[in-house]
C-alpha cells in the first residue's frame, strides 16, 4: 500500500486531493496547523468509510505542522516516519495570500507570505527531501501558481513566493532525476478557496477544489513535470510569460490603469 502525505491540506485543493488519494486506496496523512480542523476532517472521513458497505483498509489520518516553524515541521517528519516507514508521495502545498500593493504595503504580513510560501520549503528540504533522496524513490509535488509566471500587479509577496518556487523546482529537478526521484510543480490558474474568495475582482475560468484535485490527480499519475490548469487560462499566462519586456510591460500597465480608473 503506497503512502502520501499532504502538507497544507486543511482546506482546499490540498484536503480534496487528500480525499481522493485515500479513496484510490493510499494510506494518507495530512498536515496543517489547525489542529481541531485536522481532527475534524479525519474524524468525518474515517466515520463516513465505517458506513460503507466495503470500507477502505487504508489510513487517514492527521500530524499538526507549521511549516513556518521550523521545531514543528521537525516533529511532524518524527512523527511521519513513526506511522510509515517510507513516504511515495510528498505534496507541498502551504499558502498564505493577502492582496497588496506599495501603498498598502504590510512588512510583516509580506515576509510571513514569503516565509510560509516559499523560505519553509528549505526545511522540506533538509527534512522531508533528503530522507527520499536515501530510499531512491517517491514523487515530491508542490503547488505553486500561475501568479510565478510573470510579475502581476497587486500580488508584491504572493507572486514573488510562487515565482521563487517554480524557479527553485526547475532547479532541482535534475538532481532529483539522477536519485530516480520524480519531480512535479502545479501552477493553478485560479481556484475557488478561502484564498480566492478575498479577491474583489472577476476570476476568469475558475474551478472548483475538486476539479482541480482531479487535474492533478490525472497528471500526477502520467509524473508530469509542470501541472497547469484549467488550460483556457493557462495558456494564455504562458503566452504572456514569453513575452518581451516592452510588450509585456505595457499590456499589465493597460490593465493596472483600467482597474484604478474603475475604483
Amino acid at each position: 500500500m503506497k503512502n502520501c502525505w499532504i502538507i497544507g491540506a486543511s482546506c482546499g485543493i490540498g484536503l480534496e486531493l487528500a480525499k481522493k488519494y485515500y479513496s484510490q486506496g493510499w494510506n494518507v496523512v495530512i498536515s496543517s496547523r489547525r489542529l481541531d480542523v485536522l481532527k475534524e476532517i479525519v474524524n468525518q472521513v474515517n466515520h463516513q468509510n465505517t458506513l460503507n458497505s466495503n470500507p477502505l483498509p487504508n489510513v487517514f489520518d492527521y500530524i499538526v505542522c507549521d511549516v513556518g516553524n521550523s521545531h514543528s515541521f521537525a516533529d511532524a517528519v518524527k512523527q511521519y516516519f513513526i506511522k510509515f516507514s517510507k513516504i511515495d508521495l510528498v505534496v507541498f502545498a502551504p499558502a498564505l495570500y493577502e492582496q497588496m500593493t506599495l501603498k498598502d504595503l504590510d512588512c510583516s504580513l509580506a515576509k510571513e507570505i514569503i516565509n510560509v510560501n516559499f523560505t519553509s520549503i528549505f526545511d522540506f528540504f533538509e527534512l522531508v527531501v533528503k530522507k527520499m533522496l536515501d530510499q531512491q524513490s517517491g514523487h515530491i509535488a508542490v503547488i505553486a501558481s500561475v501568479a510565478g509566471y510573470r510579475g502581476l500587479p497587486q500580488s508584491l509577496a504572493y507572486g514573488a513566493s510562487k515565482a521563487g518556487l517554480i524557479n527553485l523546482c526547475e532547479g532541482i529537478y535534475p538532481e532529483l532525476k539522477a536519485h530516480n526521484l520524480n519531480l512535479s510543480i502545479i501552477n493553478p490558474g485560479f481556484v475557488e478557496t478561502r484564498l480566492t474568495s478575498k479577491n474583489k475582482f472577476a476570476m476568469p475560468f475558475i474551478v472548483s477544489s475538486k476539479q482541480a484535485s482531479e487535474y492533478i490527480y490525472h497528471d500526477l499519475e502520467s509524473n508530469k513535470f509542470e501541472i497547469h490548469f484549467p488550460k483556457k487560462f493557462t495558456i494564455i499566462m504562458k503566452i504572456l510569460r514569453i513575452l518581451p519586456y516592452q510588450i509585456y510591460l505595457k499590456i499589465i500597465t493597460n490593465i493596472y490603469q483600467k482597474n484604478i480608473s474603475n475604483k
